[in-house]
């Protein structure tokens, strides 16, 4: 046996040194759907730093998340369930948070909660998870949280943590803190960060590399009492958006699979990543980090553990299995004529969803926009726009277009505005279900056809637009109308399975069995139809 099969192996798999071209480009395929997928989460999360740094400032964010009081932690709960950002999106917001002297275990209960409860996540898990379940591990996250912020503020952050002594300047009038929300936000994803990120991605990329294809697909049924430990191995390195995570939970929950499982995903693969631990290596030690990830991990598979022993959902065996954490691992198998960027550019392209062009595009801009600054220096400075005391005003400005806003009156809008958008972008991801049943016929037509004709890479590429749209089922009727049904969550299950098996059957040179194929993924398609066109 080589020695390389102990580092990766699975169906279609050799060694790592006869298959460089899957292993390699398998890593790069990995970093760039992470990437895309974090995109809009990232500019989100720039953002609200900018904000906090231009409009909000050091003094009125201590005041806001109770520096100095027991109830820090608590305050950063809540506010992480207000933001939508990813675990990537929430390192800007942290080290901005750690900038104005708030106490790094409050900082904490912050990043591992606002990128697996938010307004988003919520409203997307409420469509695919019982209320009952999802709030059993809300609680669960929320004694992770905020258990760890507090612990963490007693032993690490009193012997780190300095006060601020000196009062910070701030902005002297609405303009100047427009113009610092600005520069905060570009300058918060270079610098230090930058690193964070990259192993966060890196760790992706490894992952991506080495975990066998396949391996996922069974095992993590909740008979396997290792199962919770096997997907917190797993999601350690991984990198997971708020809105993937509730659907990989929606299936663990859905398929009878193992809830711990789905609850180490989420805390381990969702809300902390390989960027968070390097942070807190940078600034707090290497030790410190071990206590963190010894904490993390052990809090996160005794709440595991004990979901899976109360709460009874599902009869998976480990008989059955899943596709649902393909994505984690590496491909089956990349040819030569396959091995290349254009490659990855071309098949990132084809899945990337709306949103995501937009926010890659955003990103690019203000990673180009942050460069640049951090390059001219001290040649552009915000100083200028700051002054010692916040009721200084300048002259010439006019106090009605120029309110000074309390710390009360800027967390309102604040909030209102993030949920509004959030509302809003709701509704343009998650179009009514007669549009996506719409699109959904046209890509039907497609795919049937690239079955037919064994274009493998065509159906492939239907097959994933498919899959997309129906998902999108159920949020668009939850928030439309309030309620969804088992049927229809099942019926969106059918689906999705019979894309699947198709796809499969295809990729295995079975034509013949995947032309019969058609009928049925056929039937479910209607079935889910009839069940989304009368449930309205």
């Amino acid at each position: 046996m080589n020695a390389w099969n102990l580092i990766a192996t699975g169906p279609g798999y050799t060694s790592f040194l006869s298959d460089f071209d899957t292993t390699f480009w398998s890593a790069v395929l990995r970093i760039a759907e992470a990437l895309v997928a974090a995109a809009p989460f990232l500019v989100t999360g720039a953002v609200v730093a900018g904000l906090m740094r231009g409009l909000i400032g050091p003094e009125r964010l201590r005041r806001m998340l109770g520096v100095g009081h027991w109830s820090g932690p608590f305050r950063a709960w809540g506010l992480g369930v207000l933001l939508p950002i990813c675990s990537l999106g929430a390192l800007p917001v942290a080290r901005e948070l750690q900038r104005a002297k708030v106490p790094s275990g409050t900082i904490l209960s912050f990043v591992l909660v606002a990128p697996v409860l938010n307004p988003v996540s919520i409203i997307y898990g409420l469509s695919h998870i019982a209320v009952s379940t999802l709030g059993y591990f809300a609680v669960g996250t929320f004694i992770v949280s905020v258990g760890i912020g507090a612990l963490w503020n007693r032993q690490i952050s009193s012997k780190y943590d300095n006060e601020s002594l000196e009062k910070e300047k701030v902005p002297r009038y609405g303009v100047a803190r427009m113009a610092v929300a600005g520069d905060a936000a570009a300058r918060s994803l270079v610098g230090p960060a930058f690193i964070d990120y990259g192993l966060a991605l890196l760790a992706v990329g490894f992952l991506g590399a080495f975990l066998p294809h396949g391996v996922l697909q069974t095992g993590l049924t909740r008979d396997n009492p290792f199962a919770p430990i096997i997907m917190g191995v797993v999601a350690i390195p991984c990198y997971v958006t708020p809105t993937d995570v509730m659907m990989h939970f929606g299936h663990i929950v859905q398929d009878g699979y193992s809830l711990g499982a789905a609850f180490a995903l989420i805390i381990l693969g969702a809300g902390a990543n390989v960027g968070v631990a390097n942070w807190l290596r940078r600034d707090y030690g290497g030790r410190s980090v071990a206590l963190f990830v010894t904490l993390l991990i052990g809090s996160t598979l005794v709440i595991g553990l004990t979901a899976d022993r109360t709460i009874t959902d599902g009869q998976a065996t480990t008989a059955d299995h899943t596709h649902a954490f393909d994505p984690f691992t590496r491909l089956h198998r990349i040819g030569p004529n396959e091995a290349n960027m254009s490659w990855v550019a071309e098949r990132v392209e084809k899945e990337m969803r709306v949103d995501e062009k937009y926010g890659l595009a955003l990103l690019g801009i203000v990673m180009l926009t942050g460069i640049t600054l951090a390059l001219l220096g001290d040649r552009v400075s915000m100083e200028r726009f700051l002054v010692d005391r916040p009721d200084i005003t300048a002259e010439g400005t006019n106090k009605k277009w120029d309110p000074v806003l309390s710390s009360t009156q800027l967390t309102c809008v604040s909030v209102i505005g993030v949920l509004l958008f959030a509302i809003m972008g709701l509704y343009m991801f998650y179009p009514a279900t007669d549009e996506v049943l719409d699109e959904i016929t046209q890509i039907r037509v497609e795919l049937y056809s690239a079955v037919t004709e064994g274009d493998i890479e065509e159906t492939r590429r239907r097959s994933a637009q498919w899959k997309l749209r129906v998902e999108k089922l159920p949020t668009s009727l939850l928030i439309r109308t309030g309620d969804v049904t088992d049927s229809q969550r099942d019926s969106v299950d059918d689906v999705l399975y019979s894309l699947q098996t198709l796809e499969t059957t295809l990729l295995q040179g079975k034509q013949k069995e995947a032309k019969i194929l058609i009928d049925y993924v056929e039937k479910m398609h209607r079935n889910c139809r009839q069940q989304f066109r009368t449930g309205k």
